[in-house]
């Protein structure tokens, strides 16, 4: 489920981010909440703060409905495709995985995590417009309540990254 994290800033204050559990795309879980926020974002960044422009196969705004279908993917493979041509190193696997920290990079493909560039480019947007579209997002009437929900939980790390080994039962012999 969707969560509120804390991220590092170089020059400032740490500032509240988003960040999902599990991946979502292409070859992700696809958990509800989570596809709600990377729509979220993606509607902040293409079109609300227009940082970005916007897949031209998009027939308009990207709904925020928590449903992995093909205007969601075409968004998120847009995103990475415009990260890769600014000189980020990302693996354009046409999804975002939930990232682990400001500024650490995947263990398996040594690239930068898209969550955590999408949350940098939706806060550095409000910052120089001026705007709240980032910041606000857990208390926006327009975003769905089930989103708004999960975002009030803040944690340091996502359930994918989380190992909880299994528990044994000692034994005590037989009966």
């Amino acid at each position: 489920m969707a969560f509120s994290t804390t991220l590092p800033t170089r020059h400032e204050q740490p500032y509240t981010a988003y960040n999902v559990d599990w991946a979502v795309g292409a070859i992700g879980s696809n958990m509800r909440e989570d596809v709600m926020l990377v729509q979220a974002l993606l509607r902040i960044v293409y079109y609300e703060s227009l940082v970005l422009e916007s897949p031209a196969e998009s027939t308009g705004s990207i709904a925020v409905d928590g449903l992995c279908g093909p205007i969601t993917r075409a968004h998120i493979v847009h995103f990475q495709r415009q990260a890769a041509e600014r000189g980020y190193p990302v693996h354009q696997d046409g999804s975002f995985d939930p990232f682990r920290a400001g500024g650490k990079v995947s263990r398996l493909t040594s690239s930068r995590y898209c969550m955590e560039l999408l949350n940098n480019g939706c806060y550095s947007a409000d910052k120089e417009n001026g705007t709240r579209f980032h910041k606000d997002l857990p208390l926006r009437d327009d975003i769905p309540v089930a989103l708004r929900a999960a975002l009030k939980t803040h944690k340091t790390e996502a359930r994918q990254y989380t190992y909880a080994p299994p528990q044994t039962v000692p034994t005590t012999g037989g009966a």
